[in-house]
Order: structure tokens, then sequence, then C-alpha cells
């Protein structure tokens, strides 16, 4: 396992908390409008929320998992061949804005006379 950073984005705090980010932003909001009472201990670093990783294991009560876990990538397989199932990629070609044709008096506006 990694050294944990001192300093933790909202967003690495949620995944160490196993939350959603909003969820983890409003709790953040929550800490520094009660000065911490509740919520997510976080400080403003000038426009950017810091979370401390000292103050982040306190709050949960025993020591973070570095990197956070993350679920594992679920891989299909075919059936037959126990080998991991191909995939054609979306086309990779832009769309285009289907015109239609408009008669002349169908462009022409309708003040002019």
């Amino acid at each position: 396992m990694a050294e944990v950073p001192d300093l933790l984005t909202v967003e690495e705090s949620a995944s160490v908390l196993r939350i959603g980010r909003t969820l983890a932003y409003q709790l953040a909001q929550e800490s520094l409008a009660t000065s911490g009472v509740r919520g997510i201990p976080c400080r403003r670093v000038g426009r950017l929320l810091r979370v401390p990783s000292r103050e982040l294991a306190e709050f949960i009560g025993g020591p973070i998992t570095w990197p956070p876990v993350t679920p594992a990538a679920v891989v299909e397989l075919d059936s037959h061949r126990d080998q991991p199932a191909v995939r054609s990629p979306r086309s990779t070609t832009p769309r285009t804005r289907r015109t239609t044709r408009r008669t002349p008096e169908q462009t022409a506006l309708p003040f002019t006379g």
C-alpha cells in the first residue's frame, strides 16, 4: 500500500468513504458551515477544498486504505470460449445535421412585401 497524502481532494475522500461525489461535496460544505462540527472535515486552500487525511481517519474511526479501493472492472466472457467478448466500437464518424429543403415561400420573411 502507498502512503496516504496529507491532503486529499473531496473526490478522493469520497472514494475512501465509498460515497458519491455530490454527497461528499455536500458534507464538505456542511463542515464549513458548522465550523467542523458536522460533515467531512475540510479546509479551504485558496478556492479549493482539501480534506486532511489525519482528520478523515479520525472521522471514520480507523486507518485510510490508499489508494482507495475501487470495484473491479467487469469483463464479460464468451460462454463457449472463456475469452473476453469482443465488441465493435461505436462509429467515430460525426453525425451530420439533416437539412430540409425549403421552398422560396418558406424562406421569405412574412413582413416583406
